[in-house]
């Protein structure tokens, strides 16, 4: 029962501090689940955060659920897996609801209108900052290998990490078209 708590906790935490989306919540997700409670293993959470993108949804909801049944399957098998996942899901989903209420109502309201406005203007920055900390995060020997393991795997995976932002981000090109490309590439390649 403790466990399950935990991983309320856990995912309330993620969800109430996660600002800026399921890119920025990953840092705070892998935090909890991989640093902190040792649930997954970094290569684990790797896999995780992959599927989680595949899967139709926001992958910082996918990775809790998948997070969640990783953590409770062997302590309590299939049926504690299943309801820690409900667990978690409903932890990181909450603190979102309660959030957007709370903005609803301030929002509503023409006197707290600029003190949302400066709220906003301070939390904008934050954004990319957790962001890239979430990049940095993945970015270990257990994803990118390294240089003393396998130099050519290390150098393939650094190729297709830059050609992804390049092709996003100067020539357009769709992020799922460009995730299609890197795992042929890789496949090729390695």
């Amino acid at each position: 029962m403790l466990l399950f708590l935990l991983i309320f906790l856990s995912f309330a935490q993620v969800g109430i501090f996660g600002l800026g989306g399921d890119v920025s919540a990953q840092a705070f997700l892998e935090h909890e689940v991989v640093t902190l409670h040792h649930w997954l293993t970094p290569q684990q959470f790797a896999d995780v955060m992959a599927f989680s993108r595949a899967l139709p949804g926001g992958t910082g909801l996918n990775a809790s659920t998948l997070s969640a049944y990783t953590a409770a399957h062997a302590a309590w098998g299939l049926q504690g897996a299943v309801c820690a996942t409900l667990v978690g899901t409903a932890g990181l989903v909450m603190p979102s609801m309660a959030w957007t209420a709370a903005l609803r109502k301030i929002q509503l309201t023409e006197s707290t209108r600029s003190l949302y406005n400066c709220v906003m203007v301070l939390l904008r920055p934050l954004t990319p900052g957790l962001m890239a900390a979430a990049a940095i995060l993945l970015m270990k020997a257990d994803n990118f290998s390294s240089w003393e393991t396998s130099p050519w795997q290390f150098g393939v995976s650094i190729f297709l990490f830059v050609a992804t932002v390049v092709g996003v981000s100067f020539y357009r090109i769709n992020a799922v078209f460009m995730v299609f490309l890197c795992g042929i590439a890789g496949w090729l390649l390695l």
